[in-house]
């Protein structure tokens, strides 16, 4: 009996210098077989190499997926360039959903290949959402915001040792001396960073006005809309606002099982520099911003921890964030 395909998709394991890659198909009958797989060093000639075998063996009437596995930043290559160069659809996952997803399927060994196969098959049975190539602008700003935030948690960091170093029975001159050294340079390239992303945005009219939509919610600062947006790609692919708190890891996690009932929480499975961004805005809008402010107090009384209270605004404001931008409105108090 012949294998007619009804879906066709290839699982890439990606590494700092190479990716794994196993090509499957789904047929008529929901059987999945394994077309070929192989090994692709990880930089330009490699992708072009990936392009060229994936397209040899795919069936020209059906579109082509490509799922791949969320590496830090070694899978962006591969995936600019398919969007780029083919008409196929790329669909980047966390490793804890593939990892998750694997462990329903009873695997248990862990190499490049297998973890390729897992991709390949989660490819196949679920519907993914489709990878969005971030625009030059925004990829430019969030170059920009992930420098500033790893400088300011160096910054932390030596302010924390010079406490230490100042508090101890006899300060080492010299190393006291250094660590403040290294403060005022990291503050002083704090300042040019910042500076830079407000020079850039002055000089971009849709952009500009499209942040200041955002920026009228009290306690929302420029680097606050600029890192939420650069983040989610100006929010591109998110169909609704329960998409983008799920994005951000801040959907509610919910244990219950028939009289027992676990305390609910958010899943922090997502994007944590929105989240650290969003509390330090929760703190002012929760103060200034009536409507938040309400909901922070009525949410807050009716639990032991104000945090509840606190995340809760952080789920609203990321909500109007959304609605702003999309609809082109200021943020007006009710």
């Amino acid at each position: 009996m012949k294998h007619m395909i009804i879906k066709q998709n290839i699982g890439v394991d990606i590494a700092k210098d190479d990716f794994k890659v196993v090509f499957s198909t789904l047929g008529e009958q929901l059987q999945k077989k394994i077309v070929g797989s192989r090994t692709f060093r990880n930089d330009f000639k490699g992708c072009k190499d990936f392009l060229h075998w994936a397209c040899a063996r795919k069936d020209k009437g059906l579109c082509l997926h490509v799922t791949v596995e969320a590496t830090g930043v070694y899978h962006e290559q591969l995936c600019y360039y398919l969007c780029r160069e083919a008409d196929l659809k790329v669909h980047v996952v966390l490793p804890n959903l593939s990892k998750k997803y694997g462990q329903s399927l009873g695997s248990k060994s862990k190499t490049d290949k297998v973890d390729a196969q897992i991709l390949s098959s989660m490819g196949l049975e679920r519907d993914l959402r489709e990878w969005q190539p971030i625009s030059k602008d925004l990829l430019f700003l969030k170059q920009l915001t992930r420098e500033r935030d790893s400088l300011i948690q160096t910054k932390t960091s030596a302010s924390n040792l010079l406490h230490a170093y100042t508090h101890q029975g006899r300060p080492n001159k010299s190393s006291v001396g250094r660590i403040k050294k290294r403060l005022l340079f990291l503050s002083k390239q704090i300042l040019q960073i910042e500076e830079e992303i407000k020079l850039f945005i002055d000089g971009e009219e849709a952009l500009k006005q499209n942040l200041s939509y955002l920026t009228s919610i009290p306690g929302v600062g420029l680097i606050t809309a600029v890192t939420v947006v650069s983040e989610t790609n100006g929010f591109e692919g998110f169909a609704s606002i329960k998409q983008l708190t799920s994005y951000a890891g801040l959907d509610v996690v919910i244990r219950e099982s028939g009289k027992w009932k676990g305390m609910s929480r958010i899943s922090k499975k997502g994007n944590s520099r929105i989240r650290k961004v969003l509390y330090m805005a929760a703190l002012t809008a929760s103060q200034y911003a009536p409507t938040l402010k309400t909901a922070y107090e009525r949410i807050s009384g009716n639990h032991a921890s104000n945090m509840v209270g606190m995340v809760a605004v952080e789920r609203k404001l990321l909500g109007l964030m959304f609605s702003l931008w999309k609809n082109k409105q200021m943020y007006k108090a009710t």
